[in-house]
């Protein structure tokens, strides 16, 4: 059974493994939320200079990250969690996290008036699915298999790479505004960077 997002993140939220108890307090959370916005400039800083396979890398660890502040944040919250082993907690798992922040629900229209409605639907679709998941690895390491050798700039383009990172920041923002003052100003950083790499996409 392929389970929707907000399952996935609704079910880690009912576990602990002890390499992730979740976040004891406020300024905890917010420095997560600090962590990931430094991961939001190190992957447009990266686009910028035209290295777009290690920012999709970036972008994708961005993902990852807001899945383990939004499913396990709450993890100390209540003494009825259900503690499990490293490889059996959800925010181990790649495309696990995947699902949970790339889900159908964050598509807005701003991210459709950036990359266009069908291409915006179709980014969610499979990152839903696990297809889109192999970036992960594909943005990073070489391969060479019996179809040839797969280096991660020639398979990563700027369209891809921006895409992804209009994505990360617009999730970032949709997820985070609002639930400290902190966070807030944390999101309200991003907006030029979305907006210089819409226009960059958007003029190639």
């Amino acid at each position: 059974m392929n389970k929707k997002g907000y399952r996935i993140a609704h079910e880690a939220s009912q576990l602990v493994s002890d390499e992730y108890i979740g976040l004891l307090n406020r300024d905890e959370y917010n420095s997560a939320i600090s962590h990931v916005c430094e991961l939001i400039r190190a992957s447009h800083t990266l686009f910028k200079v035209n290295s777009y396979a290690p920012s999709v890398f970036l972008s994708i660890t961005v993902f990852e990250e807001i899945a383990k502040i939004k499913a396990g944040h709450m993890r100390p919250w209540g003494d009825d969690k259900v503690h499990v082993k490293r490889h059996k907690d959800p925010l181990f798992q790649h495309r696990q996290k995947h699902k949970i922040t790339v889900d159908s629900f964050y598509n807005c229209a701003r991210i459709s008036n950036s990359i266009g409605d069908k291409r915006s639907k179709e980014f969610f679709s499979k990152y839903e699915s696990g297809e889109y998941s192999s970036f992960r690895e594909e943005s990073l390491y070489f391969s060479r298999d019996k179809r040839g050798l797969r280096i991660p700039s020639e398979i990563i383009d700027l369209k891809l790479a921006a895409e992804h990172l209009l994505i990360a920041i617009e999730i970032f923002s949709d997820e985070f505004w609002g639930m400290t003052g902190e966070a807030s100003e944390i999101c309200d950083t991003t907006n030029d960077l979305y907006n210089h790499v819409e226009s960059i996409l958007k003029n190639s």
